[in-house]
């Protein structure tokens, strides 16, 4: 191989290097956007689930009041 085809492929070796560094790069960049949506994405998904919760707890305690204000209201009926 000639000294002229040597150089070319150095060249084109160095060209392959920094495209290869800008590729990384923006692949590190994209990681990290890709990183903070699913930490956007799982903060709101455990909001939903701590919203759920709360609606489960206030059901269950609305229920129970409820149902022993109909408990005590009917005593009162029966025993009037």
């Amino acid at each position: 191989m000639s000294d002229d085809g040597a150089q070319v492929i150095l060249y084109r070796l160095a060209l392959m290097e920094k495209t290869l560094t800008a590729i990384h790069e923006e692949v590190k960049r994209t990681n990290g956007r890709v990183t903070g949506l699913e930490m956007l994405n799982a903060e709101e998904t455990g909001g939903i689930k701590a919203r759920y919760m709360q609606r489960v707890i206030l059901t269950t305690i609305l229920s129970g009041v409820l149902l022993t204000a109909i408990i005590w209201f009917g005593g009162h009926v029966v025993t009037s």
